[in-house]
């Protein structure tokens, strides 16, 4: 498998709920030298409404397009906690396109059986290879189950991953571990989150209101663990609109390199 596509199954993992750091060139540390993953509190609390489940739409022909840095070349970045963000501008050099689909239209829809929907993460110019993630929702969280791809390669969760718990406000925070398993093969999960600030988004899609979620993710296999940040602009009636992932092992919570960079250039949601 090339350098290239490793890269970008890693981001649209990601970006569509999971996160694996087992990618393309990154540094490896031993599991007693990862770096501290206390979350502490960004901006101040949010007098907006609470993020509900209403607010994620998990429409099946929902069609999401993202502006991206090409994959495998570090991304200069500039952002606060608190916000306002303005993403206006940024990488082009990629697009990311993620539509929901029915999950029987998917590779291995049987491995998932509670899932209600499989987002298709596609990319271009020239990149061989869609992923299916596969999640569902309900009134408690949003939910994910693993991911299949070309060429049989399945990723299952060992216990479903909750990308947001409902109602969420700024300061909640919630703990995730789980198992990747494929092929036999397992990589420990551990993500912590919190919501940490509600302000205005400038992207090239518009103007919106967004909640910002920051999450700490930790994988190890056998004695090796990496570790990134990753930050997710959330808007509500469409979900998730822009999204800044590190460097491996990257020890500041806001930082001027990314692995990935992307902002919502246009959305349907039926």
């Amino acid at each position: 498998m090339s350098r290239k596509k490793i890269y970008l199954m890693f981001i649209a993992a990601s970006l569509a709920l999971s996160m694996s750091i087992w990618g393309c060139g990154e540094s490896k540390h031993s599991a007693d030298t990862t770096q501290d993953t206390t979350i502490s509190l960004a901006g101040t609390p949010s007098t907006a409404d609470s993020l509900t489940a209403a607010d994620l739409p998990l429409n099946i022909g929902s069609h999401l397009v993202f502006a991206s840095n090409t994959p495998g070349k570090p991304v200069d970045v500039s952002f606060s906690l608190e916000g306002p963000w303005n993403f206006s501008s940024g990488p082009t050099t990629m697009t990311l396109n993620m539509t929901m689909v029915s999950p029987e239209a998917a590779y291995s829809p049987e491995e998932f059986p509670d899932a209600t929907v499989a987002v298709l993460s596609s990319w271009s110019p020239g990149v061989e290879g869609n992923e299916y993630n596969f999640q569902n929702k309900d009134e408690a969280a949003w939910r994910a189950f693993g991911k299949s791809a070309e060429k049989s390669r399945t990723i299952i969760y060992s216990t479903p991953s909750r990308a947001m718990i409902f109602p969420a406000s700024v300061g909640n925070r919630w703990l995730e571990s789980y198992n990747e398993i494929e092929d036999g093969k397992t990589v420990d999960i551990t993500s912590e989150n919190q919501v940490v600030a509600f302000n205005t988004l400038t992207l090239p899609a518009g103007d919106f209101d967004a909640f910002l979620l920051q999450t700490r993710v930790s994988a190890k296999r056998s004695s090796i663990t990496n570790t990134t940040w990753d930050y997710t602009w959330f808007v509500p009636g469409i979900g998730r609109a822009a999204e800044i992932i590190s460097e491996p092992n990257e020890p500041k919570e806001t930082f001027t390199s990314a692995r990935a960079f992307y902002r919502l250039k246009s959305y349907k949601i039926p």
